[in-house]
């Protein structure tokens, strides 16, 4: 697989993680939209990663790592526009750092913080908002990539 069909490959990811989201708000599973709003951007931003890189991501659920990783990185300052991407990066930096906070870890240290991981259909949906508005932004950063179908 070259850059582009990895690339692509990641996106397909994200865009299943934002269908999936639909699915569970018809069945108000919040913590799950919550959830799965921080893989979708997670894996876009892996996409990214391995486009602008040319090498596999990180393996970490660290968005914000992986958005300055990649926002640092010569590639996407020589082939973005800079100006676009300041105006909302401050933004994006705060969403990021609020759809950390949703990763679900099922390692014994993360029993005790169960409870604040509940959240309601008006967080739930908010989030879910921010994520497609900053998936899109996000995604404007990469030229035109072959995204493949889930097989079903």
């Amino acid at each position: 697989m070259n850059k582009l069909e990895k690339c692509g490959y990641w996106l397909m990811l994200s865009d299943y993680d934002l269908g999936t989201i639909d699915v569970l708000i018809r069945g108000e599973r919040w913590v799950y939209v919550a959830y799965l709003c921080q893989q979708a951007v997670e894996r876009q931003l892996k996409g990214m990663y391995v486009y602008y890189m040319d090498t596999e991501p990180p393996k970490t659920h660290n968005v914000n790592f992986l958005f300055s990783k990649i926002t640092g990185s010569e590639p996407f300052r020589a082939e973005t526009d800079i100006a676009r991407f300041d105006e909302r990066k401050n933004d994006c930096e705060d969403f990021l750092m609020d759809a950390m906070f949703y990763y679900m870890s099922d390692y014994p240290f993360s029993y005790k913080n169960i409870a604040t991981r509940f959240v309601d259909s008006t967080l739930a949906n908010e989030l879910h908002q921010k994520t497609l508005l900053y998936v899109a932004w996000l995604r404007s950063f990469l030229p035109e990539i072959e995204i493949p179908k889930i097989p079903s």
